[in-house]
């Protein structure tokens, strides 16, 4: 049986707190929710936090088209290359700017310098 892995982000990619906070929240959320484990995570740039194998689709905010993979891989090593300071890229179907961390990806994705990840919570309370 494979692991449930709830992962808690903060919309603004580039938001940081203390370790002190970090670790208090791990706290609270171990009296609050069952689980396996929880880890806390905390990076001087954002890192891509995905989905796993459920990411079934990515598409534009601006015009809802479908990005291809191949295109959004191509705009993920761009990024990589100043380690995810500038998420900002050059849409192909409206040629907006928009950040990597704004696109629709379904099932969700983004981009974080901290990350929360619960270890097979219950699905239902």
């Amino acid at each position: 049986m494979s692991d449930c892995i709830m992962k808690i982000i903060p919309k603004d990619p580039f938001y940081k707190v203390s370790d002190l906070t970090l670790q208090s929240a791990k706290s609270f959320l171990k009296t609050q929710i069952r689980c396996d484990f929880i880890e806390v995570e905390s990076n001087e740039t954002p890192v891509f936090v995905d989905c796993g194998e459920n990411l079934e689709s990515i598409s534009c905010p601006e015009c809802s088209t479908e990005l291809n993979y191949e295109w959004w891989g191509e705009a993920m090593d761009k990024a990589a290359v100043c380690e995810f300071t500038s998420l900002k890229t050059e849409m192909p179907c409206c040629k907006r700017f928009i950040s990597l961390n704004d696109l629709n990806y379904y099932f969700p994705c983004g981009f974080a310098s901290l990350l929360i990840s619960i270890f097979n919570p219950p699905t239902t309370y």
